[in-house]
């Protein structure tokens, strides 16, 4: 369980020191990373909150006198296995095992576990802070750093050894049985109970997250670890009470072999890491550069449409900004019937709306720059221009669907338009919305023959043609977006 809080150096803004007596310790983000880099390797945290450093002091004092009380209780004779353990505990923790720039692996808690089942709280109390001290000599190591490793260890290794004690006694021997192998479980546990909730305590004042989500992420996966490592540390301590100093030397081959093995997994597992994150890391870039290259290349089809527009409304001086008016109106009022911004319903009817005259490239000048009424043979060939834009656009990919409200846009509600004389719902709803939009701002435009009708006019003519010409539901829709146009049109108008 991570052991320790991880901040800057007030001086230099180097993190220094290595984690105590810990079985694993996942780190907190940059500064894990950081010190997974070395002692001088800049880091560039936040200062510690004073919730924090708070929690640290209270912990380091009540370890203090936890220790204090203890000590005094250690005999003066009888303590080479507790020098030896010491010894193998900081040698063990000087071998811990980086694992993936996240977490330092280590088997000391075996041997400290030891201490708690031969000396009991008495021993524990001394070797727990003594080994911090020695893991951390030379590097300077932050005062709050260093005073929340020593209590929290210290309190979490006294409560394995009270747990211990209070089974095996001080027994000259240790008798392996259910009893004692349960309190084993039960003092490993503890350990790692209180662990968790300093940990994740001081950890979460620390990075501003609840204790328990902080648990989650970080000690949760744990648990079993201190369980199998604290009856392999009650294993040493039997082989140590049986065989003496051969007994630890020969109990300290098993775990160094877990270590090399470990050791090469996560070297090996680490290569396989990078690897994948470099990977993950080149399809991120890859995925932003396709997205962006989308949105460019959405922004240069808009920019067609638009200049085909103003070229297409460049023939008739009449007309000057027909299809950004009418593109206006019809995106208005298909908003006001829940067309959704943006979706795909919402583009088509936005770039028909651009393109709805397209085909009148088809008609000549004279047509449609003619000053007075046109014949009857002249409005057959203005009546082309539907299904001529039609053709043009239908077999372009990202305009096939426009392509059949350009081709609508003149239909009738009654069934009386052109070029098909589709009745109702029939028309696409596009198509609906544009042929109140087409009507509405031709009226209020000048035209070769006639001067602009006035607002409050057109808007009559539009809805007494409500249910004939045009979809009531538009009406509607343009009766509710009509007071938004209203001063800009008036200008216009009265231009």
């Amino acid at each position: 369980m991570q052991d320790m809080i991880e901040q800057p150096n007030e001086e230099n803004g180097e993190s220094t020191g290595r984690p105590p007596l810990v079985l694993v310790r996942p780190g907190i983000g940059p500064a894990a990373r950081a010190e997974a880099r070395g002692p001088s390797a800049p880091l560039a945290s936040p200062p510690l909150p004073r919730s924090a450093k708070a929690l640290s002091v209270c912990i380091f004092l009540v370890g203090l006198a936890v220790v204090a009380f203890y000590a005094r209780q250690l005999p003066h004779s009888g303590l080479v296995g507790l020098v030896l353990l010491g010894l193998m505990a900081a040698a063990s923790e000087r071998l811990s095992i980086i694992a993936y720039r996240e977490a330092w692996v280590s088997i000391s808690f075996v041997c400290l576990f030891a201490i708690a089942a031969l000396y009991g709280p008495a021993g524990i109390a001394v070797a727990t802070p003594l080994a911090v001290l020695s893991l951390h000599f030379p590097r300077r190591m932050l005062p709050y750093r260093l005073m929340f490793n020593s209590g929290n260890s210290v309190l979490a290794d006294v409560s394995s050894a009270v747990i211990l004690i209070s089974v095996i006694g001080d027994k000259s021997e240790i008798a392996i049985s259910a009893k004692v192998v349960l309190a084993a479980l039960a003092a490993a546990a503890a350990n790692y109970g209180v662990r968790a909730v300093l940990v994740s305590s001081v950890t979460g004042f620390a990075t501003r997250q609840a204790p328990w989500t902080v648990w989650r992420e970080q000690g949760q996966w744990l648990f079993p670890h201190y369980v199998v490592f604290g009856f392999l540390g009650l294993a040493l301590a039997v082989a140590y009470q049986q065989i003496g100093v051969t007994g630890l030397l020969a109990f300290a081959a098993p775990p160094l072999m877990m270590r090399l093995a470990m050791k090469q997994y996560v070297d090996q597992t680490t290569r396989s890491v990078a690897i994948l994150k470099r990977k993950n890391e080149q399809l991120h870039k890859a995925n932003r550069e396709i997205l962006a290259m989308t949105e460019r290349l959405k922004e240069t089809y808009d920019a067609t449409l638009e200049a085909l527009a103003a070229a297409l409304d460049a023939r008739d001086s009449e007309t000057g900004g027909h299809s950004s008016r009418v593109t206006v109106y019809t995106m208005d009022m298909a908003r006001e019937l829940g067309v959704t911004e943006n979706s795909d319903e919402w583009l088509d009817i936005e770039r028909a709306s651009l393109l709805h005259d397209v085909g009148k490239i088809g008609v000549s000048d004279a047509i449609l720059n003619k000053p007075g009424p046109l014949t009857s043979e002249e409005w057959q060939q203005m009546r082309k221009h539907p299904a001529i834009g039609y053709e043009m656009l239908k077999d372009v990919k990202f305009l096939s669907t426009a392509a059949d409200i350009v081709y609508s846009h003149h239909e009738r509600y009654d069934g009386k338009g052109y070029p098909t004389g589709l009745k109702g719902e029939d028309a696409p709803l596009g198509a609906r919305i544009f042929a109140v939009a087409d009507a509405f701002d031709a009226m209020t435009s000048n035209r070769p023959y006639r001067r602009a009708l006035a607002v409050d006019k057109a808007c009559e003519e539009i809805t007494s043609n409500s249910g004939t010409q045009f979809d009531p539901s538009v009406v509607e829709a343009f009766l509710h977006c009509l007071p938004e146009w209203s001063a800009g049109l008036r200008e216009r108008v009265a231009a």
